[in-house]
């Protein structure tokens, strides 16, 4: 089923990268990296289930997120290594991989437990797991531009923003499948604002923003 959901989401978008400007067809291409990534995480955490001996909950809160992360980063990684380092360029992209992934998680969501599923679950997890993913993936984007240019801390930096992602997606699968789901909800939209707020303070050139 999972195969089956992701040619329906990815022949469509194949097909219409041809007709598209090269900007965005650049972010279209990396949403499809991106559900590439999240086919390749649910393999691999379908095979590591059953050998790790951990419960379900415990299990999601260990091995899918570095798993999952490691998968993301590696287009963003590529793309800023080998291409362009920018942080106009890179940024886009990394949200579009961390979106492509989230697209086809939240479709196989959505079909294998259609009976269950309702409007508040569609808001809530486009509104929490989907910006996650993105926001994470944004993280190692980010850092990734300053890092590359700093030799001397590029292999410890580039662990550190793999480190900080890992973290962030384990925190939000602990909270969110605790008592305090709430805050895990809202974890992905405090820090979306926060990148906003710098993002926009970096376009009008306030001096506290400036690094």
């Amino acid at each position: 089923m999972v195969y089956i959901i992701f040619l329906c989401l990815t022949i469509p978008m194949l097909l219409m990268l041809p007709l598209l400007e090269n900007r965005s067809r650049c972010i279209v291409g990396f949403m499809l990296l991106g559900t590439v990534t999240a086919l390749s995480a649910y393999e691999i955490n379908t095979i590591a289930f059953p050998l790790s001996g951990l419960d379900s909950r415990s299990f999601s809160e260990k091995i899918p997120p570095m798993v999952e992360e490691l998968l993301k980063a590696l287009p963003v990684l590529c793309y800023a290594l080998l291409l362009d380092d920018s942080r106009g360029r890179v940024l886009p992209i990394a949200m579009a991989v961390g979106v492509g992934f989230a697209v086809l998680e939240n479709t196989v969501l959505l079909v294998e437990y259609l009976d269950g599923v309702t409007l508040a679950w569609a808001v809530a997890r486009g509104f929490s797991a989907s910006l996650m993913h993105g926001l994470c993936t944004v993280n190692i984007g980010t850092g990734i531009c300053y890092v590359k240019k700093q030799k001397k801390l590029f292999y410890t930096g580039t662990f550190g923003l793999l480190s900080i992602a890992i973290t962030m997606h384990a925190l939000f699968n602990l909270l969110i499948q605790s008592s305090y789901d709430l805050i895990g909800m809202i974890m992905p939209l405090v820090l979306y604002a926060l990148l906003y707020i710098l993002q926009r303070g970096k376009r009008l050139k306030l001096p506290f923003l400036s690094y």
